[in-house]
């Protein structure tokens, strides 16, 4: 996968479009993946958006990012152990509260739920969120 085109750049222009936060962040790698991912795979975004439908749970952008790791390493079924891609996660929750101080919804939104303040925060750390993984996919050369 070669990560040089400005994915958080793109993540945020999706959600700019109408793509909630999983959604802009697995879409914008969509097209950086080894493999096609087809429309009915991308679909498994939209319900993580707002912190899982809303409720401000872990950040969508932050999911929809794990997301990507776990297609990239993880496995498809009970064969294998699924170490790797326990360990990659671990470590992108790191970098990524490092980055932000948290992973869930409501602690880095402080702002009122879909006002224009909420939405262009919103749209700061989903293309934070690309940048960063992108950065750790060619770090870990995933």
């Amino acid at each position: 996968m070669t990560h040089k085109e400005n994915i958080g750049q793109q993540a945020g222009e999706l959600h700019q479009r109408g793509c909630n936060c999983a959604e802009a962040v697995l879409h914008a790698f969509r097209s950086k993946l080894p493999f096609q991912l087809n429309d009915e795979a991308m679909r498994m975004a939209t319900c993580f958006g707002g912190g899982a439908v809303g409720q401000s749970g872990f950040c969508g952008a932050f999911t929809g990012a794990t997301m990507v790791l776990g297609l990239l390493a993880g496995r498809s079924g009970p064969e294998g152990s699924k170490e790797p891609a326990y360990t990659y996660a671990r470590e992108w929750h790191a970098r990524f509260v490092a980055r932000f101080g948290d992973n869930s919804c409501k602690a880095l939104q402080v702002h009122v739920y879909g006002s224009p303040e909420q939405k262009a925060n919103c749209g700061r750390i989903i293309a934070a969120t690309g940048d960063l993984l992108s950065s750790f996919l060619q770090e870990k050369k995933l």
